[in-house]
């Protein structure tokens, strides 16, 4: 393999690591995920499938799993958003939270992408299942879950 596809691949795993950090810092401190961290992960998920596609691998393939994963977390998380806010008149789960899974599953492609939002969710039930008591504050962000 190609020193040059190699070394894009490294830059865009540490991208894609980097942006989630920030991500889950934001969320945690200020209950936001700014939009520059999910486009970095869906970024960083297209640079990674571009060296993946110099290496060698069909280009129409790895366009078609990054999308139709983006899609698939992107349709999941957007009805969980809506029930949430339909059962509880208000958002458990946030934009930021449907923007950065839908930007994960650039990275995971569907079938990975939607266990990425089971995962998510079963952590994110659990955060605002606990009592308010035991969390500092009373509130915590998502994100981190992600």
């Amino acid at each position: 393999m190609d020193l040059v596809v190699v070394a894009t691949w490294v830059v865009a795993r540490a991208a894609l690591a980097v942006a989630l950090g920030l991500a889950a810092i934001e969320d945690l401190a200020r209950r936001v995920i700014p939009d520059g961290c999910s486009v970095a992960v869906a970024a960083s998920g297209a640079v990674a499938a571009a060296a993946r596609a110099a290496a060698g691998e069909e280009a129409g393939a790895l366009v078609a799993d990054a999308l139709a994963g983006a899609l698939a977390t992107l349709g999941v998380m957007l009805g969980a958003a809506l029930a949430s806010w339909r059962a509880r008149g208000t958002p458990g789960v946030g934009g930021g939270d449907v923007k950065l899974l839908g930007a994960v599953g650039v990275w995971l492609g569907p079938a990975w992408g939607l266990a990425a939002v089971a995962l998510s969710c079963g952590g994110g039930s659990y955060i605002h299942l606990t009592p308010p008591a035991k969390r500092e504050g009373g509130v915590v962000g998502g994100g981190p879950v992600i």
